[in-house]
């Protein structure tokens, strides 16, 4: 049986590659973590000395599934074109960044419009022009998000129009549990689960589905409120876990926690185990 690929966002505080070694520390298979602030516009490189620290943390570690996340201040959609220029920049060099790293995902929130339409259009735009502009070695992970205010991609439909406009292989998807749920996705029974991802595969492709969020939701479902909350504590509760991680189509996905207390990072890691275990 193969290792499962199981973690969390981990700090990079001192270091890049202390990310791994934290990760190390409380048993995790897998990490998630920021290359630079995540509240700041900074379009840096990573030098070599940081390349190559990296390297070592990961071949000492033995943790080779890397998964980076961009900033925050990112809005590719945004109705104002200076806030989308930086974010054009800040999300290049942050793909720049991973292919230096050998990091295969920078998972991507898909920004927000209160003009749907044009908000869609912008976000494609971008897309486009990052596709003929970022390097090998590393794909665009795009996050289901949880339909806040006037975000945009809560629904897979919104996904489809992306996909429908640039049909890359470098455009994946980063599903988040406590966003499908928020967004209106019942997680929770199997019949539904299941509708669930015969509705996502049929209009964006279950071989799209690279990374995994888990996070349980401090909110209702179809909320478009977006609260995490620690495994099987909230609303999306044990069942829904329990279904993903014994889903065959995802055992070889990495399974990326942002619970909110990263003290409980070691709790939550051995509750998902604890899922898989039963079904063993």
């Amino acid at each position: 049986m193969h290792q499962r690929l199981l973690g969390a966002h981990m700090s990079t505080a001192g270091g890049l590659q202390n990310a791994l070694y934290r990760g190390k520390e409380i048993g995790c298979t897998a990490i998630q973590l920021f290359t630079v602030s995540p509240r700041q516009w900074q379009p840096v490189m990573v030098d070599q000395a940081q390349v190559e620290a990296f390297e070592r943390a990961r071949q000492e570690t033995g943790i080779q599934c890397v998964v980076s996340h961009a900033i925050y201040l990112i809005n590719l959609a945004s109705p104002d074109a200076e806030t989308r220029r930086k974010s054009f920049h800040a999300y290049l060099a942050e793909l720049r960044r991973c292919a230096a790293l050998g990091i295969p995902y920078a998972v991507l929130h898909m920004g927000s419009n209160p003009d749907f339409a044009a908000g869609m259009q912008r976000l494609i735009e971008n897309l486009r022009q990052l596709l003929n502009e970022m390097p090998d070695g590393v794909s665009i992970a795009m996050e289901t998000m949880a339909g806040q205010g006037s975000a945009l991609c809560y629904r897979f439909e919104h996904f489809a129009q992306i996909l429908d406009a640039l049909p890359s292989e470098r455009l994946v998807i980063c599903a988040d549990s406590c966003h499908l749920f928020a967004a209106g996705y019942d997680l929770r029974d199997p019949d539904l689960y299941e509708a669930t991802w015969q509705a996502f595969d049929r209009l964006i492709g279950l071989n799209r589905l690279r990374v995994w969020h888990l996070n349980d939701s401090k909110k209702p479902l179809g909320s478009r409120v977006d609260r995490h909350e620690h495994i099987g504590q909230g609303e999306l509760g044990e069942s829904a876990f329990r279904l993903i991680l014994n889903d065959p189509r995802f055992a070889h996905l990495p399974m990326l926690l942002e619970t909110p207390d990263d003290t409980r990072f070691p709790e939550d890691l051995a509750r998902l185990r604890s899922y898989i275990a039963e079904n063993e």
